[in-house]
């Protein structure tokens, strides 16, 4: 069976590596004429998510993830907008030793290199997806900007919140923009800048709540050993491109910025919190332009079931949800559904479809349980 998947940001690696692992041809599409370099921030990857980053990729490479994962701290921290201390929640043990059931905080970009890894064979970069068609065989045509065409047995969307196949297959599922947009950064985590970031921060993570709907997560990123350094252990022979330790924040405004260049993002940023902690305000002033970047903030409406065919969905495509520390764990646990589903049926000789069918029916009710947690984190009245 040929399985084709579109995007290459996170679940739709995992997957490729799910589905090699179980033997299934597989071909990667990302519409990115290469893998971002510049891009990338500190992620939660709660435990379900990294049991499945376990269960898809080969065996070195999950512990390439688990050593390059971010050092472990015991809580989070909510403050005011003068870093008074509102809540703290301790979540975990940082002495504790990883294993594949730990939740873990890892860096977006070298997450996303390590997925990448052995997929050079099977993935197209600069492979735009443009539509999809469903033969009378059955299998699924799927096209691309170039003018080239793939036939394949499913065609599986991992391209987003603004997933192409989504609003093919499903027009009527809806996203919705909640009207906050949100502006990342990345600070180099010198001496200077943690001395001027609350403990708390960099010992976990933490989020800063102002007025007028603004708020901003702020953690810092050791990674627990030099991705380079594992790397070359494991024989990998992957290469990292920046393996900076950083402190990652992210503000939250009602105020369209996205007109602005990185360098515009962040004085806007610095702008918006002249009235806090300034020491909130210098650590914004200290960000890497080239790492400053914005987005809308989305959720998604619960979608009912479909008629399964040889197209389905996995992670923002189809359940995205507003920031909250959910959604990459929830994606990734997709892709390892997905991989065990086919395999099953494959092995007891079942349809394609059913495969598909189950595989959508307990995803659709997870996905959108996270989907609603996370807006109750965020404090959206609707999800």
């Amino acid at each position: 069976m040929h399985v084709a998947i579109i995007g290459g940001g996170l679940a739709g690696p995992c997957l490729a590596h799910g589905l090699q692992r179980a033997g299934f041809q597989v071909t990667l599409h990302e519409r990115d004429p290469e893998p971002a370099k510049g891009q990338g921030y500190r992620i939660h990857i709660a435990a379900e998510g990294n049991r499945a980053l376990h269960d898809c990729l080969p065996e070195h490479l999950h512990r390439l993830v688990l050593a390059t994962a971010g050092t472990p701290g015991p809580g989070v921290t909510i403050f005011a907008s003068d870093l008074t201390v509102l809540n703290r929640f301790v979540v975990n043990d940082p002495a504790a030793e990883l294993t594949p059931d730990s939740g873990i905080s890892v860096d977006r970009l070298t997450l996303r290199t390590i997925l990448l890894a052995e997929l050079e064979k099977v993935t197209r970069f600069g492979s735009e997806f443009t539509g999809f068609e469903v033969l009378p065989s059955d299998r699924v045509r799927a096209r691309f900007a170039d003018g080239a065409v793939q036939e394949a047995d499913l065609l599986v969307a991992a391209d987003g919140s603004m997933s192409r196949v989504r609003r093919q297959l499903l027009p009527y599922a809806r996203v919705v923009d909640v009207g906050m947009r949100l502006i990342f950064g990345k600070t180099p985590l010198t001496s200077d800048v943690a001395a001027i970031t609350p403990a708390e921060s960099l010992d976990g993570f933490s989020t800063v709540v102002g007025s007028g709907g603004r708020f901003m997560p702020l953690a810092g990123h050791r990674f627990r050993r030099d991705p380079r350094e594992a790397a070359a252990e494991l024989r990998s022979g992957l290469e990292f491109t920046d393996t900076r330790d950083y402190v990652m924040w992210v503000l939250g405004t009602p105020d369209d910025v996205s007109a602005l260049d990185g360098a515009g993002l962040r004085d806007a940023a610095r702008e918006r919190v002249t009235d806090w902690d300034p020491r909130l305000g210098e650590i914004i002033r200290r960000a890497d332009p080239a790492t400053v970047r914005t987005a809308s903030m989305r959720t998604s409406e619960p979608v009912k079931p479909w008629p399964s065919g040889p197209v389905t969905l996995v992670g923002d495509a189809i359940h995205c949800m507003v920031p909250a520390g959910i959604g990459a764990a929830v994606a990734l646990r997709d892709a390892a559904l997905l991989t065990r589903r086919l395999a099953d049926a494959r092995d007891r000789g079942l349809p394609l479809v059913e495969a598909v069918h189950a595989y959508e029916a307990e995803m659709l009710q997870y996905g959108f349980e996270a989907v609603a947690a996370a807006a109750k984190q965020a404090g959206l009245t609707t999800a």
